[in-house]
């Protein structure tokens, strides 16, 4: 038996913590092979202690050795018996409407207009915010990208009323609150990038701009989310371009109202 089918013959035992886990790893097993106890508890909507308990009802002695035991078993197939590119092209397709959205082009003229840009990001999001900060900066803007957050706090002081700062994270985590909320204080227009509905810190921006997770979309081996960030940003740029288009280099960048 494996350890998935183990923890659907539990349901039944566990306590509602411990269920919302369990109900969460059955649904997103990929999770639990590359993301860590507080991960899974913060986007289950359980707590750590919780996990572990029910890690060790499997017979395990932590979340550690579950991962172990879970990494170890051969992944299933997709369900849907799609190839891996089908299930990219479809889940990218459900981006469309963002195509001349409202949102983005505000985002868009907004960062046109900023004095400051930042483009935040830690672990594996942290590629997303290098490559908006990347593509800004080719595009004539200047933008700092951030992993550290002591860093990110220490620019509360600097970033003041039309700064504008643009967040990667797939799970919209609290590590952002304490640094998010100076930001709004002083006026910064501060955007979330998310992949998770009802993100944490989704109550303390401007804009949340929720993309679809790929790596939730298949059963089968983990699938990875940074393209769905990378073509976010390129719908980003085109929206600059072609709403406010750049003048000659040393004009500035107009942005019409």
């Amino acid at each position: 038996m494996t350890v998935l089918e183990s923890l659907r013959q539990m349901l039944p035992e566990l306590s509602k913590s411990e269920r919302r886990a369990a109900d969460y790893l059955l649904r997103y097993p990929n999770d639990v092979r590359r993301t860590t106890c507080e991960a899974i508890a913060e986007s289950s909507g359980s707590s750590r202690s919780a996990v572990i308990r029910l890690c060790q009802k499997l017979g395990f002695r932590g979340y550690a050795e579950f991962r172990y035991a879970l990494r170890a078993e051969p992944a299933a197939p997709d369900a849907s018996g799609r190839t891996t590119l089908q299930i990219y092209l479809d889940e990218l397709q459900r981006m469309e409407s963002l195509y001349a959205s409202e949102p983005l082009a505000s985002l868009a003229k907004d960062l046109l207009r900023a004095n400051h840009i930042l483009a935040l990001g830690q672990l594996h999001s942290g590629m997303a915010a290098q490559q908006l900060a990347f593509r800004l900066n080719r595009f004539g803007l200047d933008c700092n990208a951030l992993s550290d957050v002591t860093l990110m706090e220490g620019y509360q002081s600097v970033l003041k009323q039309g700064d504008v700062v643009v967040i990667f994270s797939i799970s919209g985590q609290n590590t952002y609150r304490d640094v998010v909320i100076p930001y709004r204080q002083n006026g910064v227009r501060v955007a979330l990038v998310t992949m998770t509905s009802q993100a944490p810190i989704s109550k303390l921006v401007d804009d949340v701009f929720l993309l679809p997770r790929i790596s939730h979309a298949s059963t089968g081996y983990l699938l990875d989310d940074e393209i769905t960030f990378f073509t976010f940003i390129e719908l980003l740029i085109e929206a600059m371009h072609k709403n406010f288009p750049v003048p000659d280099k040393g004009q500035g960048l107009p942005v019409t109202e």
